[in-house]
């Protein structure tokens, strides 16, 4: 039965899937997978060797060379059977190594590109691969992720999702977490919804799983498209409508042989083996391996520049390609970021170290100074590390981020500093935050302080400095300046 989970309120949420703002506990997250099955599409049935091999002699003009080979050898001419069998193997071996060696290489990447999730399971928030999600599960998003299943939303700060790859619509949709009482509303009308493959834009929430895998509307989706014929590649229809006129030439060139032998009063037996012989000399029989040959020499080149191409006739088609509009987002490098110079208004000092590793002196004047003299950067420090949304985690004695990388930069340079993440938030607990957005150009915080409030921002220069009335210390701000 379909459930309009737009139209039902938190705790009838709650109380249909067996869930809490908690999450679920290990065990019952191990009997829903059994029960519901990985949070992942239907993929396609794994191509079998035989399948591969099989798919080297699906093209008309091998047609035409495997009934070539079987006229010359009813007729005795084995050494003509022999060149051409000797061709459908050597075609047929090239292009079967090919196909094979793309399709496990293709399937041994998917295998290391895993997508995580953040979810909240016993009280904790934690990250996990994606397709273990199960209906019940306590969801957090943020602005870059991609929607991992099916979501209601339980909570939502400013949060705009892409959903064109559902609804076509390439406006982000504002979404929010108010019951919507309409009724066989559409995905792109179910604003308190959160589907799967759409992408985060902006903004935060926090949702419940209702669907995953098949029974999403992506999902269904996938299963709809899944009968549509697939479009042969430009060199395929030409290699096509080719055998077809090699057929035609040699139906008539046999029939017009046999005209002329029946005029010149010859056998029947003679006009019939010279009209073969004929058909036989028009086909070309070197054509397929020369192509396949020249596919997969463009295979391998590509294969040297990291491009894996899993069906022969693909390369051709990539190299009729005029315009490829790619976007570069993120580094190109570790993804890493380090802090190298902060100023506090009066001075500026020097970071040491690179990548996220804590190990690193902050210096005035490329000297070392003690902790004390600090005092003024710790400052501008400190609002890095609490105005910020990401993590410092060891594995395995290395450093990474849990988030954005500038916001990692920022928290290690504090720790270069002398502050703890720890008691930096337990001194100055959050109270709440306006989540950081390209159109907004800042991040704020609130905390509480020896009873009071304290509110801390970073972003854009130009958009802080609007914010400031006097720079620190208290001496008047040259905002011009």
């Amino acid at each position: 039965m379909y459930t309009k989970w737009y139209q039902l309120e938190e705790k009838e949420i709650f109380r249909s899937l067996d869930t809490s703002e908690r999450g679920l506990s290990s065990s019952e997250v191990e009997r829903r997978l059994n029960t519901y099955g990985p949070n992942q599409l239907p993929e396609p049935e794994a191509i079998s060797r035989l399948r591969i091999l099989i798919h080297q002699f699906t093209s008309p003009l091998i047609y035409i060379l495997i009934v070539a080979a079987g006229v010359t050898a009813f007729l005795g001419e084995y050494i003509d059977t022999g060149v051409i069998t000797a061709i459908l193997i050597i075609n047929a071996a090239i292009g079967y190594f090919q196909e094979y060696k793309a399709e496990t290489s293709v399937r041994a990447l998917k295998g290391m590109v895993v997508p995580r999730t953040k979810v909240i399971r016993e009280g904790k928030e934690q990250e996990i691969p994606s397709e273990r999600l199960v209906p019940g599960d306590i969801v957090l998003l943020a602005s870059g992720m991609r929607v991992p299943a099916d979501l209601r939303l339980l909570k939502a700060t400013e949060l705009k999702i892409e959903e064109a790859a559902l609804t076509g619509e390439s406006v982000p949709i504002e979404k929010r977490t108010e019951v919507i009482v309409e009724e066989n509303l559409t995905p792109g009308d179910q604003t308190n919804m959160a589907f799967m493959g759409t992408i985060v834009v902006g903004g935060r929430a926090k949702g419940v799983v209702v669907e995953t895998g098949s029974k999403t509307v992506l999902g269904q989706i996938a299963h709809e498209v899944k009968s549509l014929a697939v479009t042969e590649t430009p060199l395929q229809q030409k290699i096509n409508r080719f055998a077809r006129f090699i057929g035609l030439l040699v139906l008539g060139s046999a029939l017009a042989i046999c005209a002329l032998g029946f005029i010149l009063g010859m056998g029947i037996a003679e006009i019939f083996k010279i009209a073969v012989a004929a058909s036989v000399a028009a086909v070309p029989e070197g054509l397929p391996v020369v192509v396949t040959i020249t596919m997969a020499i463009g295979i391998n080149r590509m294969a040297k520049r990291n491009a894996i191409i899993r069906k022969l006739p693909a390369v051709e088609t990539l190299g009729s390609t005029t315009v490829i509009c790619s976007d570069k987002t993120g580094t190109l490098t570790k993804n890493e970021m380090t802090v190298k110079v902060v100023h506090d208004t009066h001075q500026t000092y020097e970071v040491t170290g690179s990548g996220y590793d804590p190990e690193g002196q902050v210096l005035r004047d490329w000297e070392s100074c003690d902790i004390s003299a600090l005092d003024g950067v710790c400052g501008v420090l400190r609002i890095g590390m609490l105005c910020n949304e990401s993590r410092l985690e060891r594995e395995d004695g290395q450093y990474r981020v849990d988030g954005d990388p500038t916001e990692g930069a920022l928290i290690v340079s504090a720790m270069k500093a002398g502050l703890q993440l720890e008691e930096e938030k337990k001194r100055y607990p959050q109270l709440s935050i306006i989540p950081f957005e390209s159109e907004r150009g800042f991040m704020a915080t609130l905390h509480a302080m020896d009873g009071k409030k304290l509110i801390l921002a970073k972003g854009a220069p130009e958009k802080i400095i609007e914010m400031c009335s006097q720079a620190a210390g208290g001496s008047p701000l040259d905002k011009e300046r």
